[in-house]
């Protein structure tokens, strides 16, 4: 197929093609008859078959237009046709004589697609990167534009006998060009500087106007990549007028000059940041922005810190959803400011899970209003309460690993968290009292199928038929929010799952509820043990249940078979699944009893803990499983308050209270109290359980700590049923993995190592070269030291997620995905770290080297919100003699920065280059740096802040 002789043409052609392979049938309507000449060539070329469509055109006979279209097909087939119509418009057929819609081809014209071009768009377009755009807005401008002039003048080549590097580099594309700017030294570009910003003007539109002002050619072409992307990605215009006249750029300039500020990002990422911010500093005052005016894109960093401070400000203001929508977006962009700074990465992580929780607390705000009875209210808290709740805990797990020193802006995130914490502090409160209305009115006593007591007969035992095999999991406050995160772990290919919601008994406390899990009660009713008004445990007939060992006798008998088989939930981990099999094949009911999550809680140390328990029942139950468990069931004794904060109130004497109920002899009728008879609860016992109808605590003589339940509220009270079957056994598939870790520097006091999972390598095979779609669990721990805690920050890598103490992350890939974390304990001690797999956990791995401990007491408090810890940066010595450094060590700019370290004790990116006199020598600094450091008679530390890089004199 011949092609068109001009570059114009050829551009224009392209567009024809792409217009019919997209629509088929195309009217071209040419107004002005500018076309004529190229499409009476291309109807020459289509009959010669060198063009691939058939072309028709108007010509001043309709008739003869409308017998060539009959040759060419109906318009309902919608043949692969161009038909030109010079002359005539789309306007309506009353405003113009050469209206389309007056003509014989009306019906043409409106089953095809209409394609228009005009002129000195399709010029400036053209043109766009082969000539400065100055020269293409003066050709356009001229008199006398026409297709076949245009395709003349960029024809044109210049002076024939030009410098061969000359005319090399105006054939260079953009990337090459910004290669050629960024990779050379400025001396080596001095002799075709003319030529460089020549091709430049034609690329990216800069003009001699910005080099006057930013002499530099390698300097003043990135600054304005960075100025364009940035004035493109504002949602207002640029106040400031070197700024305005970037906003009239052609869009495939501007394109073309946000694909090369994305590649220096990606590629050159030191070297960017300090272009970035030399040109911040002369953009920051002239552009003084609010959150709302930025883009999705932070090309410089006040860009991010604006869109941070208006975020934490949202936050404070309880402006959730805005919060939410900022994280988001910057999420999405994947903020190259955020990735630089660990510190920062922690803080919006902690604004999103924040934000999130923020935002799922306003659509709960009247979770049981109108709600007529108790099973209602329980549907309402499963549907509308419980995703708070789990928004909340997961807060608050996300506080306890990232909070520290470091995080930027930390006095105005306090309030922000503080102002948060409040608002859930209220809602919870609503929700009790509430609660605590519904139950004066109708009881606290739900019906059969909403009774902890009846979970054993109407959920576990019609399981056990001949040969099955069921595990019931026992779990000491698994909330029903915890079940929700459960539920969705399990989830997956041939499991069947079912979620229910039930009451625990009252009042909320492991000696009832665990005890009302076994078959405990006679035709609904319970004998409650009473001791010193506590309640232990119950009677069942003449047998006391009190124990785990007494719940599980009572589960045997009422199964009429073989007595169950017990494993605590820990030993489950650590069984092999050959020795589970062994001991599963000898019991028709397995029970699993994990008192982990209540001793967590009442330790103080549970929101950070909380998870990896949770991933350790989802390994046990993928071990039993295996082991030939088909049903399993997952319940638990009651659930709890996660709150900061609560004040402890009295009631009668010290010691009559427990934390969140009361034993009475006698009826109360104290104001912001519950009180419920034991008879309403079918106990067969007197007296009556007093509770406070908001979340508070009772004085008990101790300071009320995070975790607490005994109380009416439907956190401690909504207990999940969990029922988990396959329809197919499982089966060992046979994979086997390898874990891999190597150490890595710490960084801002934080710990990092690099962890992989791989396919491992059978006798005899090649390792399987696959990526396992079925992302996995890698717990760390320190080994024979349950006095450290391992508390995990952050995880970069391909799908990776961090856990509290461990990561989740996808296998079979050649990436690694690098870990940060922290040990905390009472000692100050450097010790080895362990990683395992959580599905297999005889596959561990350990990386050579040992790890400091970060001292906390054993009697560790949660932080207070109110107060702002300081950064604990190192003391600077006093002020010593200046060295002169720069005749020591030969070079006069260092000179000057570590003259200035030696006396005022740190220096910042700004500082420095105002120092320094220019971005240039900042960055050539930069890249010396290591090599001064042996020299000095001082340490110098480079810390990383909100503000940048800091030099800090230790």
């Amino acid at each position: 197929m011949s092609t068109p002789s001009g570059q114009v043409s050829a551009f224009l052609e392209l567009k024809l093609l792409s217009a019919l392979n997209d629509k088929k049938l195309v009217v071209w309507l040419d107004a002005e008859s500018t076309y004529t000449g190229f499409v009476d060539e291309l109807r020459k070329r289509a009959q010669a078959k060198q063009f691939p469509v058939p072309v028709l055109a108007f010509r001043g006979s309709f008739l003869e237009l409308m017998l060539a279209l009959e040759h060419e097909g109906s318009t309902i087939d919608k043949p692969l046709l161009l038909v030109h119509l010079p002359g005539y418009n789309n306007l309506p057929a009353q405003q113009s004589p050469n209206s389309v819609r007056g003509t014989p081809l009306l019906e043409l014209y409106e089953s095809a697609h209409p394609f228009q071009q005009n002129l000195a768009s399709l010029v400036s377009v053209a043109a766009n990167g082969r000539r400065p755009l100055p020269d293409i807005e003066a050709f356009i401008a001229a008199p006398g534009l026409s297709l076949a002039a245009a395709d003349a003048w960029l024809a044109q080549t210049g002076d024939p006998a030009v410098d061969t590097h000359v005319e090399w580099i105006s054939h260079l594309s953009a990337p090459e060009l910004l290669n050629q700017l960024t990779g050379m030294a400025a001396e080596n570009l001095q002799n075709v500087e003319p030529a460089l910003r020549a091709r430049a003007e034609m690329l990216f539109g800069t003009d001699e106007q910005w080099f006057k002002f930013i002499p530099d050619l390698t300097e003043a072409v990135v600054a304005w990549l960075l100025c364009v992307e940035f004035v493109h990605d504002l949602r207002r215009l640029p106040r400031h007028p070197d700024l305005a006249r970037l906003h009239a750029l052609p869009e495939q300039t501007v394109q073309r000059c946000q694909k090369e500020a994305v590649r220096l990002r990606q590629q050159q990422p030191e070297r960017y940041r300090t272009w970035a911010l030399g040109v911040e500093l002369w953009l920051r005052d002239k552009e003084d922005t609010e959150p709302k005016d930025l883009g999705r894109i932070d090309t410089f960093q006040f860009e991010a810190l604006t869109i941070y401070r208006g975020a934490v400000q949202a936050l404070a203001a309880g402006d959730y959803p805005q919060a939410l929508h900022w994280f988001e977006a910057h999420e999405a962009s994947q903020g190259f400011w955020v990735q630089q700074e660990q510190p920062r990465r922690w803080a919006w992580t902690l604004v999103g899970d924040a934000a999130r929780l923020g935002v799922t607390l306003l659509g709960a705000q009247h979770s049981l209003e109108h709600a007529t009875g108790l099973e209602e209210a329980i549907q309402r808290y499963v549907e509308i309460a419980a995703p708070v709740d789990l928004a909340h805990r997961h807060f608050e797990q996300r506080h306890a690993a990232l909070y520290g020193p470091l995080l930027p802006e930390l006095t105005a995130l306090d309030l922000a968290f503080e102002q948060l914490r409040f608002a859930w502090a209220d809602w919870a409160d609503r929700l009790a009292k509430d609660f605590a209305r519904i139950c004066r009115e109708h009881g606290a006593l739900p019906s059969t199928d909403f009774q902890q007591r009846s979970i054993f007969d109407q959920t576990v035992l019609p399981l056990l038929v001949p040969g099955a095999k069921v595990a019931l999991f026992v779990l000491d406050a698994l909330r029903f929010e915890m079940a929700l995160e459960l539920r969705d772990e399990l989830l997956g290919s041939g499991v069947q799952v079912d979620l229910r919601a039930r009451l625990a008994e009252l009042p909320t406390i492991t000696a009832v509820g665990m005890n009302a899990l076994a078959p405990v009660d006679r035709d609904g009713r319970l004998s409650p043990i009473l001791k010193e008004g506590r309640i232990t445990g119950f009677r069942t007939g003449e047998a006391m249940v009190t124990r785990p060992d007494d719940r599980v006798k009572a589960m045997g008998a009422r199964a009429a078979g073989k007595p169950p088989l017990t494993i605590p939930l820990a030993e489950v981990g650590q069984t092999s699944v050959a020795k589970l099999k062994h001991r599963v094949s000898q019991a028709q009911l397995v029970v699993i009893h994990g008192i982990e999550l209540d001793q967590a809680g009442e330790s103080g140390f549970g929101v950070r803990v909380f998870g990896d328990i949770l991933r350790d029942i989802v390994a046990a139950r993928h071990q039993l499983e295996l082991a030939g468990v088909q049903q399993f069931i997952f319940t638990s004794d009651h659930g709890f308050l996660l709150q900061r904060g609560v004040r402890a109130h009295g009631f009668d004497s010290r010691g009559q209270a427990d934390r969140r109920y009361v034993f009475s002899t006698t009826e109360r009728t104290d104001a912001g109290h519950l009180c419920v008879p034991l008879a309403s609860l079918h106990y067969d016992a007197p007296g009556f359980l007093v509770f406070r109808e908001d979340t508070a605590e009772y004085d008990v003589g101790r300071t009320p700590g995070s975790f607490t339940h005994g109380g009416n509220s439907l956190q401690e009270r909504v207990i999940p049923v969990l029922h988990v079957s396959r329809k197919r056994a499982a089966a060992d598939t046979g994979r086997r993995f390898s874990l891999e870790c190597e150490p890595a520097s710490a960084a801002l006091g934080v710990q990092r190592l690099r962890v992989r999972v791989s396919p491992a390598r059978e006798s005899g095979q090649a390792p399987l070269d696959f990526a396992s779609a079925q992302p996995m669990d890698v717990a760390m721990r320190v080994p024979g030291r349950p006095d450290i805690q391992l508390v995990v920050k952050d995880v970069i890598g391909p799908d990776a997620v961090a856990q509290a103490a461990g990561l989740r992350l996808r296998p079979g890939t050649s990436d690694w995905t690098e870990v940060y974390f922290v040990l905390e304990g009472p000692v100050n001690e450097r010790l080895s770290v362990e990683l395992v797999l959580a599905s297999d956990q005889t596959v561990t791995a350990s990386p050579p080297t040992a790890y400091p401990v970060s001292y906390v007491p054993t009697s560790r408090k949660e932080p207070d919100v109110t107060a702002t810890p300081s950064p604990k940066v190192p003391p600077a010595q006093p002020p010593q003699a200046l060295e002169h450094w720069g005749e020591k060590l030969g070079d006069a700019d260092a000179g000057k920065v570590f003259d200035h370290l030696q006396q005022f004790g740190s220096l910042n990116e700004g500082e420095l280059v105002q120092l320094l006199g220019h971005p240039r020598k900042a960055r050539a600094f930069a890249a010396r740096f290591d090599s001064f450091r042996d020299k000095l008679t001082f340490e110098v530390q480079v810390l990383m802040t909100s503000e940048g890089k800091r030099y800090q004199r230790v």
